[in-house]
């Protein structure tokens, strides 16, 4: 089960991140000029907050039938970096100041890199806390 959660949360996370890289992708690409992914974007951020919550909750559950426990992990790290990016979402959207939305874009890419940590070295974490005890 937790595996199905894991591809869902992947897909989640590529749901919830889509309107940053499509309006990249446009304005790179197209300089800013394409209709239909102005339009996606537009659909997509309506459902942004959505996305968010549900990747915080199902990636939650995803790491606790993984581990059967919510203990320090790479997954773990990807989690609370997530928070942390919801919190400046929360930030920006109450306060409207353009620096609450530059760290919620900041703290995106710092959950991406934890996520694809995540994905290709899950006990990496473990190994660099066993190598720092050798020390």
């Amino acid at each position: 089960m937790y595996q199905v959660l894991g591809i869902l949360n992947v897909a989640l996370f590529v749901g919830v991140s889509s309107p940053y890289w499509l309006r990249q992708i446009n304005r790179w690409f197209f300089h800013g000029k394409n209709q239909g992914i102005i339009q996606a974007v537009k659909k997509l951020r309506k459902v942004h907050k959505p996305l968010g919550i549900s990747l915080v909750i199902l990636s939650l559950i995803h790491g606790y039938l993984a581990l059967w426990a919510l203990r320090l992990h790479t997954g773990s790290l990807a989690w609370m970096m997530c928070i942390i990016t919801v919190l400046f979402g929360v930030l920006f959207y109450k306060r409207k100041k353009a620096v609450y939305l530059l760290w919620h874009k900041r703290a995106a890419l710092l959950t991406i890199i934890l996520t694809v940590l995540h994905l290709l070295f899950p006990s990496a974490l473990y190994y660099i806390m066993r190598w720092f005890q050798k020390l």
